[in-house]
């Protein structure tokens, strides 16, 4: 049941001073028992009275705690990335300068990178608040590339030991740089500087997966971070710049853009089914003078594309590179195995210089004609020479 009001108990306890006060003057208290009842009585009143008071007291903290975390929760992501740890790998010790806190470039690619999380992860409802913070322990990397790469990592939910967080943060960046496809010397995260809420790692990592998965959002670009560096054995300081965003910002916004707007081979479908036979058998016939230098083929386009085993060797024989067997599937089955085979030809054609065509590894393994054309155009324009 409800207490009283305080009100209450400082009013009745006034009447009761009272009466005893009259009662003491007009010498009616004539017993001691009386006396020692009334006066066991106004302690209670008290102790209640006391009680209220905490009560009371305790919920305006609670109160105060609650909008505190309010206005935390409604500043911007720039205000809490102050804490942005430590790199303490190797022989150096590196933390952000101040300066580069302040700097407005960091500041907005931080800002934009947190809003793209959190668009990602609306259907999880998991809202990022603290970029450097909330990815340390690995449970919101683990739904961010779940829900950008359709995959599931199977790891226990909930991550209290510090080992325990390791370890899943560990399978996590596993399958991050798995999906990326990108080589080890272009990896500049690891499970420590990502636990220990490094800011510099921390964008790196979500920048190559913002490239990687075409954001819809553009990025600032030339973005740099000054690091001050510390030798562990001699304590020398000396400072080192990070790029964490180039000009290729520009291209990857670009590509978003383009993303909704029509191109030839959305108006060739829509207005000119009549040349698209035209069309897929030129793109054919070049792919196939490609494959044949090693006794390769290919008839249907949508069926033997998908699994980008053919992109992939017509990307290593354009080039003049071999690309190591352990690196992709020749027989993929599975889904993951196709998707991460076409992921690797992408991004063959990027290293090559060849634009982004206007599609997603996904939509080639499912077989998507129009995205099929748009890849297979692409190489065609930037080694149609090859075909002479």
């Amino acid at each position: 049941p409800a207490l009283p009001s305080l009100s209450y108990y400082n009013e009745y306890k006034s009447y009761l001073r009272m009466s005893l006060s009259r009662r003491s003057e007009g010498g009616s208290v004539s017993k001691k028992s009386d006396s020692d009842h009334d006066r066991s009585f106004s302690s209670r009143i008290d102790t209640l009275t006391n009680t209220l008071s905490r009560k009371k007291r305790h919920q305006r903290e609670q109160l105060d705690e609650l909008e505190r975390e309010k206005e935390e929760s409604l500043r911007p992501l720039t205000s809490g990335v102050m804490d942005t740890g430590m790199d303490e790998s190797g022989d150096f010790k590196r933390q952000v300068s101040p300066e580069s806190l302040k700097d407005p470039k960091v500041q907005a690619l931080s800002q934009q990178l947190k809003e793209w999380i959190n668009d990602v992860l609306t259907d999880v409802h998991i809202v990022v608040k603290n970029l450097c913070e909330d990815l340390s322990d690995g449970q919101v990397l683990s739904s961010l590339i779940e829900q950008l790469a359709d995959a599931k990592i199977e790891h226990q939910e909930v991550a209290q030991s510090v080992a325990s967080q390791k370890a899943k943060l560990s399978e996590t960046l596993a399958q991050i740089n798995y999906h990326l496809q990108i080589g080890e010397d272009a990896i500049k995260w690891n499970v420590d500087n990502i636990h220990n809420k490094y800011l510099v790692s921390v964008l790196h990592l979500l920048v190559s997966l913002a490239r990687h998965y075409g954001i819809q959002r553009r990025l600032p670009s030339d973005v740099k971070i000054t690091v001050i560096q510390i030798n562990k054995a001699t304590q020398q300081t000396d400072t080192i710049v990070e790029q964490i965003t180039g000009d290729e910002e520009r291209e990857t916004y670009n590509f978003a853009a383009r993303a909704q707007e029509r191109d030839v081979f959305d108006t060739l479908f829509d207005s000119a089914p009549d040349k698209l036979n035209a069309v897929k058998g030129s793109l054919l016939a070049f792919a196939n003078k490609q494959l044949q230098k090693i006794n390769r083929g290919c008839a249907n386009m949508e069926e033997d594309f998908s699994d980008g085993v053919n992109l992939v060797i017509m990307m290593s024989l354009a080039e003049n590179y071999y690309v190591p067997l352990y690196s992709f599937s020749m027989q993929p089955e599975a889904y993951d195995q196709k998707l991460h085979n076409v992921t690797l030809a992408l991004n063959l054609m990027q290293e090559a210089g060849i634009p982004r065509p206007k599609c997603t590894a996904e939509s080639i393994v499912s077989k998507d004609l129009k995205s099929t054309l748009r890849v297979l155009y692409a190489i065609y324009s930037k080694y149609k020479h090859l075909a002479k």
